[in-house]
């Protein structure tokens, strides 16, 4: 009879769990989240699809603008945003992002732009949002994911804004693209000295494919990968990082395999004018995207078997370093770095 009632409980906990993981995938999207209004704007000759999500019942909220990482991300970057986007409007923040050009309902071709092409195409987007009656008195910024680490220093420049949130920021486009071959080969357990020797054979093949010369020439008809990397491959965040006068929040996965977090971090402190608010934290365990690195210790998102995907809707927020979503949150709403 014990060993009866045993395995019916057994058998119910399994079957609580099989609805609740039902519920969670049922439930994982943008749907049911604020108020949402799809909103274009025009940048050059591209048309650029995106969404705004303001918050229910609440008077100007704050807002901000979503500027995404390397990649052909459409609004939601595939529904990586969803469980941040959920939690910021939950606490009364409106968020807005599009689909980069060629991507989604954007026309263009994302791989024609350079890293300033993508600052003015953020500034304009900011610049619209401020027209809109909800939020023309409101306070307004940029939160963005790795390549916005040299978009949002300019964009921050070209148009009013009034705060900025900056997740896995790079700094040079040389120094992160060596960085990245070294986490690479730590990943597939190579020696020590073999990724020494990787990284400089990855340095001299760098300075030999790209150059300032090379950098400035146009595409030879429809823009490619290989266009946008050399057109790109001079990148570097430090002159507009030293310009830049927005109060700005910097988090960095202490576990990033992706950008050097520890050159990051020695940078803004370094060269963010002394008299702009600031707050530059470090967290443990955290991933480029600020995941959790015991769970998505990964590059990109692509390289993530199926079941890592399932466990990512099935955790939502919680596949995140702890308090980094309220860390952001309390920055866009007050500027307050918490200790």
């Amino acid at each position: 009879m014990i060993k009866y009632k045993s395995q019916k409980s057994l058998l119910l906990l399994v079957v609580l769990i099989f609805l609740f993981m039902v519920f969670r995938f049922l439930t994982f999207g943008l749907e049911n989240t604020g108020t949402q209004r799809t909103l274009s704007f025009t940048h050059g000759s591209d048309v650029l699809s995106g969404t705004l999500i303001l918050p229910p019942h609440v008077v100007s909220p704050p807002f901000v603008v979503f500027i995404h990482g390397d990649g052909p991300q459409d609004r939601w970057s595939n529904g990586g945003y969803v469980p941040l986007v959920r939690f910021l409007v939950s606490n009364g923040i409106a968020v807005y992002s599009w689909d980069k050009p060629g991507v989604g309902l954007s026309s263009g071709n994302w791989f024609a732009q350079t890293m300033f092409d993508r600052s003015v195409e953020a500034a304009t987007a900011m610049k619209q949002l401020r027209e809109l009656p909800e939020l023309r008195n409101s306070r307004g910024g940029y939160l963005g994911f790795s390549q916005a680490g040299w978009v949002v220093p300019k964009a921050s420049q070209l148009t009013k804004t009034d705060f900025a949130v900056l997740v896995g920021a790079a700094i040079n486009w040389r120094s992160q693209s060596i960085y990245y071959t070294g986490e690479r080969l730590k990943l597939e357990h190579y020696a020590v000295d073999a990724i020494k020797e990787a990284q400089k054979k990855a340095e001299l093949a760098f300075n030999e494919q790209f150059s300032i010369a090379k950098a400035s020439e146009p595409c030879a008809s429809i823009c490619t990968r290989a266009d946008f990397e050399r057109r790109n491959s001079q990148s570097d965040a430090r002159k507009d990082i030293s310009e830049m006068h927005t109060a700005t929040l910097l988090l960095m996965g202490e576990q990033d395999r992706n950008v050097d977090h520890t050159e990051t971090v020695d940078v803004w402190h370094r060269l963010l004018p002394r008299d702009v608010s600031r707050c530059i934290k470090q967290l443990p365990n955290a991933t480029h995207g600020l995941l959790r690195s015991e769970l998505f210790d990964y590059q990109l998102s692509s390289q993530w078997p199926v079941w890592k995907e399932y466990l990512f809707v099935l955790f939502g927020r919680y596949s995140y370093s702890p308090n980094a979503f309220n860390i952001m949150a309390h920055w866009i709403k007050d500027q307050q770095c918490p200790n």
